[in-house]
C-alpha cells in the first residue's frame, strides 16, 4: 500500500496576508479537476479488478525496451503498447494526479517561501537578499540577533558561528507573536516541499509497478490485480490521499 498525504493547520495572522485564502481555492480547484479527470468525488473508488478479459499472449512484433520505456516516460502507455491499454489506465490516470499534485505542492512552497521572507523583512527587519535558509531557520529560533550569537558563544566559546555585527545581518522580532506567526509560516513552506519530494517518490513507485505489469505481460502472465483510492484529508485546509493496492 502506497498512500501520499499532505495538509495544513495554519491561518494567516494579518490582513496583510489574506492572498493566502485565493492559494488555498487555487490548490483546492487544482485538486478538483484532476479528481474529475479521474472520475472520483471524495471517497469514491475510482477502479477496481484486472483486465483479464483481453489476451495477454505477447505478440512476436512488440518490444519489451520499447515498453518498459514507455512505461517509465507514462505509466500505462507500455501496456497500450502492448494491446492491453486496461490494463494500465489507470496508473496513467493516477500519474497525472500524482504529477498534478506535486506541481501544486511546488506552486504553493513558492509562494509560502515569499511569504514568510516577506513578514521577516517587514516584523523583524531582515534582509533577504544573500541569506539562505539556515538563516531564515534560525531566525524563526531566536528573537534577535544578539540572543543568538550571546547562545553561541555559551555553547561553543572560541568555535562559535556568530553573524557578522553589521546591519545587513541584523534582525530583531517586533513581539513573540510575530515571531511565532513567522515560525508557522516557514513550517508551512516545508510541509509543502516535502509534500512535492514525496509525490515525486511515489510517481517513481508508480513507474516501477507499470513496468512490472508490461514485463509480466510481455512474458504472457496475466496483469497486475489493481485497485486504488482517492480520499480528501480530513482535518486539514487543503491535502490529497492517494491508496494503491495490487495483488500478484
Amino acid at each position: 500500500m502506497i498512500t501520499v498525504s499532505g495538509g495544513r493547520n495554519f491561518s494567516s495572522p494579518v490582513a496583510f496576508y489574506s492572498s493566502e485564502m485565493k492559494m488555498r481555492q487555487t490548490f483546492l480547484t487544482g485538486i478538483v479537476i484532476l479528481s474529475l479527470v479521474a472520475g472520483v468525488s471524495g471517497r469514491e473508488k475510482i477502479f477496481s479488478g484486472s483486465a483479464f478479459a483481453e489476451g495477454s499472449q505477447k505478440s512476436e512484433t512488440k518490444s519489451l525496451s520499447k515498453a518498459i520505456g514507455l512505461s517509465l516516460l507514462l505509466p500505462g502507455m507500455g501496456e497500450r503498447y502492448l494491446g492491453m491499454p486496461s490494463s494500465g489506465k489507470y496508473l496513467t490516470i493516477g500519474d497525472g494526479i500524482i504529477i498534478g499534485s506535486a506541481v501544486s505542492f511546488a506552486i504553493v512552497g513558492v509562494w509560502k517561501e515569499q511569504e514568510y521572507k516577506t513578514f521577516a523583512q517587514k516584523y523583524a527587519g531582515v534582509d533577504p537578499s544573500g541569506k539562505d535558509e539556515e538563516f531564515f531557520r534560525i531566525i524563526g529560533l531566536y528573537p534577535d540577533r544578539d540572543t543568538y550569537n550571546y547562545s553561541q558563544e555559551l555553547y561553543y566559546r572560541d568555535d562559535a558561528d556568530l553573524y557578522p555585527q553589521t546591519p545587513e545581518w541584523n534582525w530583531v522580532w517586533r513581539s513573540e507573536q510575530d515571531q511565532l506567526r513567522y515560525y508557522d509560516m516557514r513550517a508551512s513552506a516545508e510541509r509543502m516541499w516535502r509534500n512535492f519530494r514525496i509525490a515525486l517518490g511515489v510517481a517513481g513507485i508508480n513507474r516501477l509497478i507499470s513496468t512490472i505489469n508490461v514485463i509480466r505481460l510481455y512474458r504472457g502472465g496475466a496483469p497486475l490485480g489493481l485497485s486504488a483510492e482517492i480520499n480528501g484529508v480530513h482535518n486539514s485546509d487543503y491535502g490529497f490521499k492517494l491508496i494503491y493496492s495490487f495483488e500478484f
